[in-house]
């Protein structure tokens, strides 16, 4: 139990006719009143607490007093009657109170029940209900999520189309001091374009009430082997209500098990396995009531009129973006699973945001564990690459472009793979 008994006594008792001799040191002077107990004695040292073996009846129908070490002390019963008609027992060494026999049964099913943990806020559930009853699938397998708001959302929300306006116009002029920069930089642009994950509003679309103008800007990995300069949407950027988009969406829960575990299980393996999703943020859509709060300027020359685009795909840079990209790739093992006994409990157990770091106890197995995950989050429309592991043959059949290692099929002489950073 998570408490030894209920407040002694269960009811306050009234004393006023009991006559108790005023000269007397009680050790509770309040021992009539009701309260929770201050600690439990064990019953080796009970008789030591009384040298002595006065004591004092009070009359026949009420308790005695017993001297003690702690002073005259209140033992025995009271037959004093509550508004329930329960009687009290009360003795102030070992204080007991009678409780209904409803109240002892609830006690009894609330320590036998087995508790359902539910780790997440309120917020955080907010996000869990909002992704499962909106997300769908379009006919490509890809899913379609909503940006979890919070609750004042339409509210928090001010102008954010000027502050966006001025930060471009700087970009560029940041742009133009590095041509290098400048042309990786359009390169990422046009990619967003050409694989359709934003495109260009329409005059019809430009008075929109749910708007988010999002300024944006370069973040550079040199030890990136893909792509080394990625465009980051600034979320974060205040609107003219002082609030800005990230501060009214919700984040979402983390629904990935925690990195130590992964590295941990991940060791279990003699044979390891890693990779990771192709601009897994991109690969899921965004409903297209939504994308007008991703929206953003851009044009490739200066010469040219700035036009506005919408962003349609979950975003760098959002407050819930990393939570709306790892639930669905949970969500996609749990439709799935039927056909991928062991890509779908990979997929769940074994990533962390876009890396997968795995594994199995041989090289068929592991051979087996790569082609499911391939073929289970092609159906999502994720592509997993940079793929290696420490037995070569776990490799053969790949493309040389999925393959993570410096060389095809084997390792440099001072090559050295890292996952997740280690």
């Amino acid at each position: 139990m998570d408490k030894v008994t209920a407040n002694l006594p269960a009811h306050n008792i009234p004393i006023s006719d009991w006559a108790i001799p005023s000269d007397l040191f009680l050790a509770d002077p309040t021992f009539n009143q009701s309260q929770p107990i201050d600690m439990v004695l064990g019953a080796r040292h009970f008789y030591s607490f009384f040298p002595t073996a006065n004591r004092i009846q009070l009359r026949s129908n009420l308790p005695i007093l017993v001297d003690s070490v702690f002073g005259w002390i209140v033992a025995g019963s009271s037959h004093t009657v509550h508004p329930k008609n329960e009687a009290t027992l009360s003795c102030s060494v070992v204080e007991v109170a009678t409780v209904s026999l409803e109240d002892s049964l609830e006690r009894f099913w609330k320590t036998e029940e087995l508790q359902t943990k539910d780790n997440f806020s309120i917020e955080e559930r907010h996000c869990e209900t909002t992704y499962a009853t909106t997300t769908t699938r379009n006919v490509e397998g890809r899913y379609i999520v909503r940006l979890p708001r919070k609750p004042d959302f339409n509210i928090m929300l001010g102008d954010s189309r000027t502050n966006a306006l001025r930060r471009f116009q700087l970009l560029e002029k940041r742009l133009e001091r590095n041509p290098k920069l400048k042309s990786e930089y359009h390169s990422f642009i046009q990619e967003y374009i050409s694989l359709g994950h934003m495109r260009m509003v329409g005059v019809d679309d430009y008075e929109n009430s749910q708007t988010f103008y999002l300024p944006h800007h370069p973040v550079i990995k040199e030890g990136s082997t893909t792509t080394k300069v990625r465009v980051v949407f600034d979320g974060s950027a205040k609107s003219s209500t002082g609030f800005s988009l990230n501060e009214a969406l919700c984040v979402g829960p983390v629904v990935q098990d925690e990195l130590l575990t992964i590295i941990l299980r991940f060791r279990t393996f003699p044979i390891a396995l890693v990779g990771d999703v192709a601009k897994m943020y991109r690969q899921v859509l965004v409903d297209p009531n939504d994308t007008p709060l991703q929206r953003i300027f851009w044009r490739f020359s200066q010469e040219t009129p700035i036009e506005v685009y919408e962003l349609l795909t979950v975003t760098y840079g959002l407050a819930p973006s990393s939570y709306l990209a790892t639930r669905t790739l949970q969500q996609l093992a749990d439709d799935e699973k039927e056909s991928f006994p062991i890509g779908a409990p990979a997929v769940r157990k074994c990533f962390y945001v876009d890396d997968f770091i795995g594994g199995a106890q041989s090289i068929e197995t592991a051979v087996q564990l790569r082609n499911e995950l391939t073929n289970l989050l092609q159906k999502g429309g994720f592509e997993l690459r940079k793929w290696t592991s420490n037995r070569l043959e776990v490799l053969h059949g790949l493309n040389v472009d999925q393959i993570g290692t410096e060389s095809t099929l084997q390792f440099s002489p001072c090559e050295t793979i890292k996952t997740l950073g280690i």
